[in-house]
């Protein structure tokens, strides 16, 4: 009986004490960030010496809805600087942040192929590789729009600085819209027009469009 006792004494003096590791662990990790919010919600942690410089409040709301459902992209550019030219620093995070969203896009190309290639099972080989050839020069376009920033949909929603010794490291978050992107790719009459004369192939570019932008979101 006693045996059992101890045995449950020190079961439960374990316990706690992982427990309590866990929750200090916890609290100190808290204590390294800052969030930048929307609407409400944690979008993006930072670290708690950071100085928020920009939020772009007008489009808070919306931000927060994206979160909220589950529809969230972001993506972050940074520059270093000395601190002196902050509009120059600020302007090459934000290019940089475009970049990577181009990146992002640019390494899928693979995956969108076969997102085609899905949606032409019942075209004959050789319609079907230059429907396909067709369809990749638009998402290649589509891409460097991204990266030469020309696209509305993708906002920066919010800019913080880190100062390390006489270095000031710019960062630019970008959240990325993709019913905005969308309707600004259906605006633009050239690719549009690209777009449509895929459609009558059997290819739905936006369809295949949007299943690589989900990777983004898991």
């Amino acid at each position: 009986m006693i045996f059992e006792n101890n045995w449950v004494l020190w079961t439960v003096v374990i316990v706690s004490v992982v427990f309590g590791a866990f929750l200090l662990f916890m609290l100190l990790q808290q204590d390294q960030y800052q969030w930048i919010t929307a609407n409400g919600y944690k979008i993006q942690n930072i670290p708690r010496d950071a100085t928020i410089v920009f939020v772009n409040n007008s489009i808070e709301k919306r931000v927060g809805e994206l979160y909220k459902t589950g529809r969230l992209v972001a993506f972050v550019g940074q520059s270093i600087s000395g601190g002196i030219d902050t509009v120059s620093a600020r302007e090459k995070a934000k290019i940089n942040a475009y970049k990577e969203l181009a990146e992002y896009f640019n390494v899928r190309v693979q995956t969108f192929a076969a997102l085609v290639e899905g949606q032409l099972q019942s075209t004959s080989d050789s319609r079907a590789q230059q429907v396909k050839s067709i369809a990749l020069e638009v998402y290649k376009r589509v891409t460097q729009i991204f990266s030469e920033a020309q696209i509305s949909g993708a906002y920066v929603y919010a800019i913080w600085e880190e100062r390390v010794g006489s270095l000031v490291y710019t960062n630019v978050l970008l959240v990325f819209d993709p019913e905005g992107v969308i309707e600004a790719l259906k605006a633009n009459e050239e690719i549009n027009k690209q777009i449509a004369e895929l459609g009558k192939s059997g290819v739905d570019f936006f369809k295949a469009l949007n299943s690589v932008i989900w990777e983004a979101k898991k």
